[in-house]
């Protein structure tokens, strides 16, 4: 998860960390990586927050979820401002804007439900 263009992330490390370890079920190691873990564990998604020089770079994220733990874990890694955030899709390497991954994502869980 990217700031637009592929620059930084608007909140600091500090913040993004305070904000998911106010999350349910959300356990934060100081090196910056997380695991949340929900519904009994078919939700999961694992995170790795990476910052240099004072700013937080960008966030790896992997995992499987619904779209509301989706919105959770991304509202405390972006706050309120989520226009022009990009997704890195891993293994195409495909560079995605955060709106259409998103609703991708909503597409795929009305498919399974």
């Amino acid at each position: 998860l990217y700031g637009a263009g592929k620059r930084p992330l608007a909140a600091s490390f500090e913040t993004v960390e305070l904000r998911l370890k106010q999350l349910d079920k959300l356990y934060f190691e100081p090196d910056g990586s997380f695991v949340l873990s929900r519904e009994e564990g078919r939700e999961q998604v694992f995170g790795m927050l990476y910052d240099a020089a004072g700013q937080l770079q960008y966030c790896d994220l992997r995992g499987n979820c619904g779209i509301h733990t989706w919105e959770l874990v991304r509202t405390a890694i972006l706050g309120n401002e989520l226009a022009e955030h990009e997704v890195l899709l891993l293994p195409a390497r495909e560079l995605q804007d955060l709106q259409s991954f998103e609703n991708c994502l909503r597409k795929s869980e009305g498919d399974v439900g």
